[in-house]
């Protein structure tokens, strides 16, 4: 236990020309509650005093640590309850409080960096066909646990060579989830779309699309690339394919196309089973793949385009199989939550 300020006081005016052990045993005698001090205490504060003429100890070197106080605490609080989407550097430069200090302060009373969501306004009877799907989930998840697996979920995407819109850099300070949403876009003329899938426990190899996808290019892809990249050597294949309602997708040839290949067992834009618009929380590459590729590709600097492509197929390539076997968890567990709450987006109460 370190000496106080007056206790130190008390051991100068004790110490006379006495020895140390015999100052030290003294001032035990007379603070028999205090933990025992030893002679060489005393003689380290009598050293100091000789030397500075102060029993004080001498200031710490660096910033010195600003007080989170009442005033300070209200001070950084009622800052952001004004502007919650203030800068915690700033604030810091601005009213001289260190921002260890104002995080400490904004810890203590709970309150969290919330990230941005980016969402879809639902039209009128989305939220009836979203509970509709859900609930045709959880009839097959009835009929047959591994249902999940036997789904093909794909998708196209964007990636741009300056990288996409970078949320990291935003944050809502709250005590309670605001549930902050933005519909933010990207725009650069140089970038290349693949499209992905996930089936199982693997990634489907990404297939680049050259331009802009038309139906014939989407049904040519379908045909030439990505059906026979799923023939395996042990001859499973999918049983179910699941598409968005992008327009590409919805052309007569197109599903023509799928009914063979999947007669009865496709999900999509009028297809077997009717795609549910607007919903990216319940499709496994909007909440779980693109988000995590992109930030895979984008941890560094992209070159050109030939560097860009080569990133998308190692990010997908470091995918292991049990995270998607906890991503397939995670939509069944979004389904229920479809269901429950009628429909609306759940990704806020996640």
């Amino acid at each position: 236990m370190s000496l106080t300020y007056e206790e130190s006081i008390e051991i100068i005016l004790i110490s006379g020309e006495r020895s140390t052990r015999a100052v030290a045993e003294d001032f035990n005698s007379r603070h028999p509650t205090r933990q025992p001090i030893t002679h060489s205490a005393v003689a380290k504060l009598l050293a100091k005093f000789r030397a500075t003429g102060s029993v004080a100890d001498k200031p710490k070197a660096g910033r010195p640590k600003s007080a989170t106080d009442e005033a300070t605490t209200v001070s950084v609080l009622a800052s952001f309850s004004k502007s919650p989407q203030r800068c915690t550097r700033r604030l810091s430069q601005e009213c001289g409080v260190s921002r260890t200090s104002i995080l400490r302060i904004l810890s203590q009373h709970k309150w969290h960096p919330y990230k941005i969501k980016l969402l879809r306004h639902l039209n009128e009877d989305d939220p009836d066909r979203r509970v509709q799907f859900a609930e045709w989930v959880t009839q097959q998840l009835k009929i047959n646990p591994h249902f999940p697996y036997q789904v093909l979920f794909s998708d196209e995407a964007n990636f741009f060579i300056n990288g996409e819109v970078n949320k990291q850099n935003h944050r809502y300070w709250s005590d309670t989830n605001p549930h902050w949403i933005d519909a933010s876009k990207t725009v650069d003329s140089q970038k290349v779309m693949v499209w992905c899938g996930l089936w199982g426990t693997k990634v489907a190899e990404p297939f680049f699309i050259d331009g802009t996808l038309t139906a014939n290019g989407y049904l040519r892809l379908l045909n030439e690339e990505v059906v026979p990249s799923l023939i395996t050597e042990d001859e499973t294949f999918p049983e179910f394919f699941q598409h968005d309602g992008a327009p590409p997708h919805y052309e007569h040839n197109v599903r023509a196309y799928l009914d063979v290949q999947f007669p009865q067992e496709w999900i999509g834009r009028r297809g077997a089973v009717e795609w549910r618009p607007r919903s990216p929380d319940l499709t496994p590459l909007d909440f779980y793949l693109w988000g995590h590729v992109k930030a895979l590709v984008y941890s560094v600097k992209i070159r050109d385009l030939h560097n860009l492509k080569q990133r998308i197929v190692d990010a997908c390539g470091q995918i292991q199989p049990d995270v998607l076997v906890k991503v397939h968890q995670d939509w069944v567990r979004r389904m229920a939550l479809t269901i429950q709450h009628n429909g609306q987006h759940i990704d806020p109460l996640l």
